[in-house]
């Protein structure tokens, strides 16, 4: 299971890198307060997508992928290694509806800095989509559900249902997730059991497609 607070020791790391406190940190960022911060000094939350995208914006050397998984490390590989990964155009409701990937790829995709991500799917989901954006391309990594992280979007497979959403605890039920998406009103929350969840994909980037 992920350890919340191995995630605290990565912004630890960042902090130091960038010679700021907390406070100046979470300013520099875009933050109003620096609460969120300390939240997972707490152990609270995780490291969020939210947050990583903040971080990276203002400091675009800084690995995306090591900030949410740990996995490689604090500056991304500027030397012009990439990994190859397959590109699935499709619903990902049919893409991932086994909770394993159904259909043939359309090729592989050279991706720098992206070697913890295990394929690429275009979805149109509106429930996920900002307005004035045709299509997303999510760039999937299969983790264990005891390893999924509040805060963070993911690719969940039920036996009713493949959703694509940020996950957020349950007040008072631990063994549930709240499902969200981005358009609330019309996509209202929803909670599913983690034993009821049989795959999952951590969102570790994505990529918008604007309406032309």
């Amino acid at each position: 299971m992920t350890n919340k607070f191995n995630n605290w020791e990565r912004i630890e790391e960042v902090l130091a890198y960038v010679k700021k406190s907390a406070n100046a940190f979470a300013v520099k960022i875009g933050m109003l307060r620096s609460e969120s911060i300390y939240h997972i000094k707490r152990g609270a939350f995780g490291i969020s997508y939210d947050l990583t995208e903040r971080i990276t914006a203002q400091y675009p050397e800084i690995n995306p992928t090591w900030l949410l998984s740990g996995v490689g490390s604090l500056l991304r590989n500027t030397r012009g290694k990439s990994s190859s990964v397959p590109f699935y155009e499709g619903d990902i409701t049919e893409v991932l509806r086994t909770g394993e990937v159904v259909g043939t790829s359309l090729g592989q995709l050279r991706l720098p800095y992206m070697c913890d991500c295990d394929i690429v799917v275009r979805s149109t989901h509106r429930s996920m989509l900002m307005p004035g954006n045709a299509a997303v391309d999510l760039f999937l990594k299969r983790v264990a559900v005891e390893d999924m992280v509040q805060g963070n979007e993911y690719v969940i497979v039920t036996d009713d249902d493949v959703v694509w959403r940020k996950i957020r605890s349950v007040r008072g039920a631990a063994e549930q997730w709240r499902l969200v998406a981005m358009d609330r009103d019309e996509y209202p929350d929803t909670v599913v059991n983690r034993s009821d969840i049989r795959a999952t994909w951590r969102v570790i980037s994505r990529m918008t497609i604007l309406v032309s």
